[in-house]
């Protein structure tokens, strides 16, 4: 089970009120007033958007022992309800990807063993899937069978942003709720929250963020929204400074990692020193080796997830410059505080180039999840995209 951050204890008229997501709650509120939950529910939409709390809300709603006015809301002040929404009550789970997809025998190991499982505390399990359509062709197998003939009282809760990525047998077998992208409102509240005091860079984020509070998130961390501003650059830099640029931006992308993944590697080396601590000596090394091979996964999913923000970043600019190209106002883009970087970017490569070189970055995103060599590609691709810059 990957414990997700604490919501802590909600009020009763708080457990639904999931931001933007009025539709979503009402679906599940209405299952849960008739009695119609059912075994399966896919979540689509972006990451990140609500699903955790819309999950937990049903999961208390379904073991609250409170009896609730109305019957489809729990209390949110029991110990029951203030367990769920911290993510720590043994009927709500939730498994995460440790990598770029979710591995056959954690399906078998952690989510078939858990729902066959007889709870220890709770009437209905709810087992919730992050990024459900990262099942590679194995697990999802695996995990159909579980699918087909679901233990009694077992919830699973699939969140999914591609339906396209997910066998149609596994989403067949739930019922969609679809969850929407956050509207400005609610991003510019949220950005507030996190500490973007700058109204400048506020508004950037916000815009940038394209309705994901994850995105959001990322621009809100300290530095954030300067990574962006280096990352819609690239195309200009490439232009003024020749291909040798092409070797320096590659080599910015790995520092930004570098740092991302050194918070990783201290967070493994915390965490085996308290083993050590709790162990007298030093843990087993099995265990040693269970902690040491959890955070190398990460780290490479970290590297990953970085290197794939940075280039949905320049893609974000590239769409700005084709509607500009197109004839369009920057007042109207996402990057529109840099409205004569659009202009002069638009002008220098035109629509069939800034195409083609959205069709480049894309390619290398898709591949940056296969074993290849990231830098070298990386390279490779700003290099193409500095020849692109001086075609006619």
């Amino acid at each position: 089970m990957t414990a997700a951050p604490a919501l802590g204890t909600l009020d009763p008229v708080d457990a639904w009120a999931v931001p933007g997501q009025e539709r979503a709650v009402a679906v599940l509120r209405g299952a849960v007033a008739r009695r119609e939950v059912g075994h399966a529910w896919a979540f689509v939409g972006p990451a990140g958007v609500g699903q955790e709390q819309a999950a937990r809300a049903l999961a208390a709603a379904l073991n609250c022992p409170v009896a609730a006015t109305p019957a489809d809301a729990p209390c949110g002040v029991c110990d029951v309800c203030g367990r769920t929404f911290r993510g720590a009550h043994p009927a709500s789970w939730e498994f995460s990807p440790v990598g770029a997809f979710h591995r056959v025998d954690d399906v078998r190991d952690q989510w078939l063993a858990t729902a066959f499982r007889t709870a220890a505390e709770g009437r209905f399990k709810v087992l919730r899937i992050i990024d459900a359509d990262r099942l590679n062709e194995a697990a999802a197998n695996a995990f159909l069978k579980g699918l087909e003939e679901p233990p009694a009282n077992t919830v699973w809760v699939l969140d999914i942003a591609d339906p396209d990525e997910l066998p149609d047998t596994i989403l067949s077998r739930c019922r969609v709720v679809t969850f929407l992208p956050w509207r400005p409102a609610e991003l510019e509240a949220e950005a507030v929250r996190l500490g973007l005091a700058d109204p400048t860079d506020r508004a950037l984020a916000v815009r940038a963020a394209t309705g994901s509070p994850v995105a959001l998130r990322r621009f809100a961390a300290p530095g954030g929204v300067d990574a962006l501003r280096r990352h819609r650059a690239v195309l200009g830099e490439l232009r003024d400074r020749g291909p040798g640029f092409a070797l320096v931006a590659a080599r910015a992308l790995d520092d930004e990692v570098k740092q991302r993944t050194a918070a990783l590697k201290a967070e493994g080396k915390a965490e085996l020193e308290s083993l050590a601590a709790l162990y007298g000596d030093k843990p087993p090394r099995a265990v040693a080796r269970q902690v040491e091979e959890r955070y190398a996964r990460r780290e490479r999913e970290a590297r990953v997830v970085t290197l794939q923000a940075a280039i949905d970043d320049i893609v974000g600019w590239c769409r700005d410059c084709l509607l500009v190209a197109g004839g369009g106002d920057p007042r109207d883009a996402l990057h529109a505080d840099a409205g004569e970087a659009l202009r002069a970017d638009a002008a220098a490569l035109g629509p069939a180039r800034l195409l083609r070189t959205a069709d480049l970055l894309l390619g290398v995103r898709d591949n940056l999840e296969l074993n290849v060599q990231q830098g070298l590609a990386l390279e490779a691709v700003l290099l193409q995209m500095h020849t692109l810059s001086l075609e006619h």
